[in-house]
């Protein structure tokens, strides 16, 4: 039988008794259920919303910079508007895993998802860009929560296989998400500039799945008897705060370089380069699923075999003058990223319990964020 929220709420210790209730103050709002495929679906929908705040937007920076012309600022603005909501992910995220665990993860959720779609869909009814820079930053405090958050309910809600599973799902998703968004953000263009801004309140059909189909959870019985009073892992985190910051600047280097890469081997066409990166973006899914086959290894495992690949894709798309041979070489490194991400994800949320595991994710996203900056 599903136990209910009052039975969830107090558990008692190994004597018999309940447990202290300064130490389950934070953990009586849970509920402790089963997690299933439809709530993993549903984080795993809510996290591509951040990926849609900065894809949306890249089929029209010409059609904005165009638009703005007249304004003073306009070179200095436009990649301001580009780079903000990534910005506040960087700074905020700590944050966002703060509250989470003080105050509880689903509601904090579904306000940010809320007003996700009301800062992202802002710029259609603006046209004055200061305004649309400031609606931005919004955009990107909510972003903030989401990633942090989302990321943190797949910890709570998953352990072991089940978790690994679905943070490869993510990272899979992830990649043909962004190729989607790409193109219907380049078909809206056509519409004008603000048309894309529309892709922004698909986050209320999301906002409606995580308010009638998760909730909040609570700690695993074990969590709540042995480990109410573990204090936060500090050097773990370090350790995994700085790989992952490594490691990011390797990720968005193939990401970043790819169309000037290719550019210099012979692609002159916007359509081609566009085509070509899609080939290579299909190493995402493909490192994603050698990530599950390989799930049950080590940690170790997986970060040597992703920088591997790194090395030889990187290496390949330096050195090779072909358009092919580079094609190739990038899709290495792009399997490579298909890997990274659940391992560095797993290997995180193994090293956080319940009433840390938001503080350490946010922890985790700054480390990724200011890997892309830096990268």
């Amino acid at each position: 039988m599903e136990p209910t929220a009052l039975q969830s709420r107090v558990e008692p210790n190994a004597s018999g008794d309940a447990l202290n209730p300064t130490r389950t103050r934070a953990y009586t709002r849970g509920v402790q259920r089963q997690a299933g495929a439809l709530q993993a679906i549903v984080l795993v929908f809510t996290t591509q919303l951040p990926i849609m705040g900065i894809i949306s937007i890249v089929p029209i920076i010409p059609l904005l910079a165009k638009h703005f012309s007249s304004h003073p600022q306009v070179a200095l603005l436009i990649p301001l508007l580009i780079a903000a909501p990534s910005l506040c992910i960087a700074m905020l995220s700590p944050l966002a895993g703060f509250l989470a665990d003080r105050v509880g993860r689903r509601r904090l959720l579904l306000i940010a998802v809320l007003f996700y779609a009301l800062f992202g869909f802002a710029p259609f009814l603006l046209d004055d860009l200061p305004s649309i820079i400031a609606s931005r930053f919004c955009l990107g405090v909510t972003e903030a929560f989401i990633m942090t958050i989302a990321n943190t309910l797949m910890g709570d809600l998953y352990q072991g296989r089940s978790r690994k599973k679905w943070l490869a799902v993510q990272s899979a998703v992830g990649s043909v998400s962004a190729t989607t968004l790409l193109f219907v953000s380049g078909m809206l263009g056509n519409f004008g500039w603000q048309g894309p801004f529309v892709l922004y309140l698909l986050a209320l059909p999301v906002f409606l799945c995580l308010l009638f189909f998760t909730w909040e959870p609570a700690p695993q019985k074990a969590e709540q008897i042995e480990r109410a009073t573990q204090r936060f892992p500090v050097k773990s985190m370090v350790m995994i705060g700085a790989v992952t910051l490594f490691c990011a600047v390797l990720y968005y280097v193939e990401v970043l370089q790819i169309s000037s890469v290719l550019n210099a081997a012979g692609l002159d066409s916007p359509t081609h380069i566009g085509f070509a990166s899609g080939i290579a973006g299909i190493g995402v899914p493909i490192g994603a699923l050698i990530f599950s086959l390989v799930s049950r290894y080590s940690v170790r495992l997986h970060l040597l075999t992703a920088l591997s690949l790194f090395a030889i894709g990187l290496y390949g798309m330096g050195a090779l003058t072909s358009v092919a041979w580079v094609v190739a070489a990038a899709f290495v490194a792009q399997i490579a990223c298909g890997i990274l991400i659940p391992a560095l994800l797993t290997w995180c949320l193994g090293n956080l319990e319940f009433q840390h595991r938001g503080k350490g994710m946010g922890f985790w996203h700054t480390a990724f964020f200011l890997g892309q900056f830096l990268s």
